[in-house]
């Protein structure tokens, strides 16, 4: 019986990596990789991704307040691949530890990041679109949230 159980508990594992085999990495998300901005009357947003070896992206995001003149907030962004699983990891001021979210969904254009435990947001969606820019979809309870639309930064 205990043969059966490890034998189904195998196959209830290795299912899942061999249908999203290409979410088990980072190569699927090299187009995240480069200088992001985005810009309205109030705010300047800026998110930046390098890549630090084979298997860790790092990043940082900053809100800068237009009509404040002063910084609203910053955090320190990662991707990393671990046992066949990709995570996104972000620390901001308000949490003490970095929060996590599993690369659930991904496409050639398209990543998803889940968290159901954290309160907000609970999903990240970053998309990239047929101008070679990306929208970041930050979502909670119901759908609610809010879309960013980010520019590529050139690198001249």
């Amino acid at each position: 019986m205990l043969k059966i159980i490890s034998f189904v508990s195998l196959c209830l594992i290795f299912q899942p990596t061999v249908q999203a085999k290409a979410c088990g990495s980072l190569e699927s998300l090299t187009w995240l990789v480069g200088h992001w901005n985005s810009e309205n009357s109030e705010l300047k947003i800026k998110e930046s991704w390098k890549r630090i070896s084979a298997k860790t992206f790092e990043g940082y995001g900053q809100t800068y307040s237009i009509k404040k003149n002063k910084m609203l907030s910053s955090e320190a962004l990662r991707i990393v691949e671990m046992s066949g699983e990709v995570f996104y990891l972000a620390k901001v001021a308000s949490n003490d530890l970095p929060v996590a979210f599993k690369l659930t969904n991904c496409t050639a254009k398209v990543a998803t990041f889940k968290n159901s435990l954290h309160d907000f947001p609970k999903q990240i969606s970053y998309q990239l679109n047929k101008d070679k820019n990306i929208t970041v979809f930050v979502t909670g309870e119901n759908g609610q949230g809010f879309s960013i639309e980010f520019i590529a930064e050139n690198d001249d």
